[in-house]
């Protein structure tokens, strides 16, 4: 099984809808089980599945931290997308924030989700991968996803702000990694909603390019900016079913392969 979570510090650099439409390119192959987990209480994977996040009866990512001893078969949502049956979800819901919050004062708190993971690995293991959604900050909820997966990948979009967040992002969590005692577990850098038209675009290429905390993990292919990306959300199917023929889902595809490549995939 392989872990993986989108992560970053800036908002609006489409990181959900990368992290929907590569599990929704990973799924192309029927060998692949998906299991999305939406760690983010603004639910926006949740919604781009299609799945009202506002049900307070609904089990999900809540329950692991306030339930330790629910069954993982309670919290899954299963065969979400439409022509895509092997991606199931463990859904978010808006009162997550409130957990983060109870969370403070919690002994080994960064944990909890490892722990739970392990004490239920013959059940998860029935995925080959376990890909989480984040909100852009490393606060006790992300700090446990982060510390759980094997690789985190980052998303940038084309903007000075960006590469601050991407900058800060790699600062805070290998600050955080000495703490944890786990090896940096950042894998991968995308860069999303790319326009070779505007200067600043190569001009990013070729800063992360020339960074050593970057030069290393940059994803070859830029996703290119689109309306059918954004299409993904309303339409709840990721672009390789929705307009595989696209440049966008061309490129995702290639990200996918890029990534297997790698072993982050």
């Amino acid at each position: 099984m392989k872990s993986i979570a989108f992560g970053t510090l800036k908002g609006g650099t489409g990181k959900t809808t990368c992290c929907f439409n590569l599990a929704g390119a990973l799924a192309l192959n029927p060998d692949n089980r998906i299991l999305l987990v939406d760690g983010d209480p603004q639910c926006n994977l949740t919604n781009d599945i299609g799945i009202d996040c506002s049900d307070m009866e609904r089990n999900n990512i809540r329950t692991i931290f306030n339930n330790k001893k629910v069954e993982p078969s309670e919290l899954i949502l299963k065969r979400v997308l439409d022509k895509l049956p092997n991606v199931d979800i463990i859904p978010s819901n808006i009162l997550l924030i409130k957990t983060e919050m109870e969370l403070v004062s919690t002994a080994g708190r960064e944990k909890l989700l490892a722990n739970y993971f392990d004490r239920n690995k013959e059940f998860f293991s029935q995925y080959t991968h376990v890909i989480f959604d984040t909100n852009p900050n490393l606060g006790v909820i992300n700090q446990n996803i982060f510390y759980f997966v094997e690789s985190i990948i980052l998303v940038s979009d084309v903007s000075l702000n960006a590469i601050q967040g991407a900058e800060l992002f790699t600062f805070l969590w290998e600050e955080n990694i000495e703490d944890l005692g786990i090896r940096n577990n950042i894998k991968a850098l995308i860069i999303n909603n790319f326009d070779k038209r505007i200067n600043l675009a190569k001009d990013l290429q070729d800063y992360y390019l020339s960074e050593d905390d970057f030069k290393d993990i940059l994803v070859e292919t830029p996703i290119p900016g689109s309306v059918a990306m954004k299409d993904t959300s309303l339409n709840h199917s990721p672009i390789v079913v929705l307009q595989p023929t696209h440049q966008a889902a061309s490129a995702v595809r290639k990200i996918v392969k890029e990534l297997i490549l790698r072993e982050v995939f």
